[in-house]
């Protein structure tokens, strides 16, 4: 699994954005994933590549109990078998010079590129650094969605990437924090964010029939985006399949939902192993 290296959990001087507690789960998921990924491919392709859209800035501080810790990116760095390329998009300066140089100093070997701006507006920059695959040879790709705003995903982006790399995706959901708590705006005729999001406005007929039925409506729009990841032939069987994060303290209200996706049935083992094995389980946070 991912090394527990104490120095990622340290203050390094450099910006830590705060996050609720509740990251702390999805983190380990992340770790545990990536590591179980990178792993069990390293024979079977010649060429794993880690994509982050939304890097930020590698680390962290928890907002209720002021710890520090490292973020997707190092995370996926540290694994024990580290991925042949990674590739961190990040739309925020500040954030990205951070990673930039928390990568330098904890993982100056690693093959890392940068793409600096809005991840839907920069994909030439993302694919001409992945490596160009073929039949002599193969990669394969894990590409970690994780937006600080749903606004800020286009569905047509993850169509793209899905088009031209052979990938498997793990997307954060935000069907309680955000979808969920904003029905009326985001139902409005002249708000499309949530069909940019969803990559339909199908979504809208739909939901003014099931809405008699008393369903919630993030939950609703997640079984949406999970419909449309099978348009692109993903697997999706039941939502079994999604994580659901909750807060960590309090009464642990649902704040969203992770989806995994991939055309392979071994990856959906991987995914199934992974929560399995990070449920209620003690770690360095």
């Amino acid at each position: 699994m991912a090394t527990e290296d104490p120095r990622l959990f340290e203050d390094d001087g450099f910006l830590l954005p705060e996050v609720g507690d509740w990251a702390t789960t999805k983190h380990r998921k992340i770790g545990y994933y990536s590591s179980l990924f990178a792993t069990s491919m390293k024979r079977k392709w010649q060429c794993r590549v880690y994509i982050d859209l939304f890097a930020c800035a590698g680390k962290s501080r928890l907002r209720e109990s002021n710890k520090i810790v490292p973020g997707s990116p190092l995370l996926a760095l540290s694994v024990d078998d580290p991925f042949d390329k990674y590739v961190f998009c990040e739309g925020n300066p500040d954030h990205m010079t951070a990673l930039k140089e928390r990568i330098k100093k904890y993982f100056p070997d690693r093959d890392c590129s940068f793409i600096e701006g809005d991840t839907n507006q920069c994909l030439d920059r993302l694919f001409s650094v992945v490596p160009q695959f073929s039949r002599a040879f193969r990669g394969l790709a894990f590409c970690f969605v994780d937006p600080y705003r749903k606004a800020e995903l286009a569905f047509s982006t993850l169509k793209e990437i899905a088009e031209r790399l052979y990938v498997d995706f793990l997307v954060l959901i935000p069907s309680y924090m955000d979808i969920g708590r904003n029905e009326k705006h985001y139902t409005r005729d002249d708000n499309k964010s949530l069909d940019r999001f969803l990559g339909t406005d199908s979504w809208r007929a739909a939901w003014a029939n099931r809405k008699r039925r008393s369903q919630n409506f993030g939950v609703f729009i997640t079984d949406v985006f999970c419909q449309q990841m099978k348009t692109l032939r993903y697997r999706y069987e039941n939502p079994d399949d999604l994580e659901l994060i909750r807060m960590e303290t309090g009464q642990h209200l649902p704040l969203y939902h992770l989806g995994f996706f991939s055309r392979s049935k071994l990856g959906l083992h991987f995914w199934r192993e992974t929560k399995r094995n990070t449920t209620d389980q003690l770690t360095l946070w």
